[in-house]
């Protein structure tokens, strides 16, 4: 009979052990800091930009959206620049870029590609009232242009090298899409390539812009943008690919993007 009560006494004691500690688990659990996910950005079009000096755009409203989801990762904005963004990602500058597309010169590097999340055009612009605005958009790379140092454009087959654009078109190089248009506007060229994502931005901010420049029918280029990932980043492609895909399905990504093209046609 002793016996038996020791055994029945070892098998309450047990179960009694047993959700304490599962207890003390959950509790050491939900204690946890998040994990720091470290997300580069630079200016380029509505995908990074300033507004009255705070960083805006896409990334940050991803980022925020991100965090409000979930609390095992806690995303952070970390700038760098067009040029920079490579060795940002491959020396663990950061976790990650958003948004980016794969053929942006990362194929050669040991990085990872996320599921799409967004897609963006890059677009031909003239002054209006040009009569030769077909023309110029019927050949483009036979007339002088305004880009964007570091950026990838089609009609050069995505290769950014300065050097390269230099020696086989007539390129001017600006430091960013707002350079590109303002010299467009002031004649330094006849055609200047921006994103529809800065396009909608100007004309929201500068309406009278609408009806200075005259947008090609084809764009230099349809692209997916993806988020390139670390090979060693502190969320895994599986993880990140989730995310974007719950907030795909609660439709937010597409109305914020939708709402930062607003009056550009995609």
């Amino acid at each position: 009979m002793a016996r038996i009560r020791f055994i029945r006494d070892g098998f309450f004691t047990g179960i009694v052990l047993g959700v304490l500690a599962s207890w003390l688990g959950i509790s050491t659990a939900q204690g946890q800091e998040p994990v720091p996910v470290k997300v580069g950005a630079y200016e380029y079009g509505v995908v990074y930009f300033f507004d009255d000096g705070k960083p805006s755009g896409m990334v940050p409203s991803l980022i925020r959206l991100l965090n409000d989801l979930q609390d095992e990762y806690a995303f952070e904005l970390v700038e760098t620049s067009s040029r920079r963004r490579y060795r940002s990602v491959t020396n663990g500058e950061v976790d990650l870029v958003l948004l980016e597309s794969p053929k942006w010169e990362w194929e050669q590097l040991d990085v990872l590609f996320s599921d799409p999340i967004v897609q963006e055009q890059d677009l031909y612009l003239t002054l209006s009232g040009r009569g030769d605005a077909e023309m110029l958009f019927s050949d483009v790379t036979s007339y002088q242009m305004l880009c964007v140092l570091g950026f990838h454009y089609g009609f050069a087959d995505f290769n950014a090298d300065p050097e390269y654009l230099r020696g086989n078109f007539d390129v001017m190089l600006g430091y960013n899409e707002k350079e590109v248009l303002d010299g467009l506007l002031a004649g330094e060229a006849p055609i200047g390539v921006v994103s529809a994502g800065f396009l909608a931005l100007e004309f929201g901010a500068n309406p009278d812009v609408r009806d200075q420049v005259t947008i090609a029918s084809q764009p230099d280029a349809t692209y997916d943008l993806v988020s390139v990932l670390s090979d060693n980043s502190a969320i895994s492609l599986e993880q990140f690919n989730q995310l974007i895909a719950e907030l795909h399905d609660e439709g937010e990504v597409e109305r914020l993007w939708q709402q930062l093209h607003r009056g550009v046609s995609r």
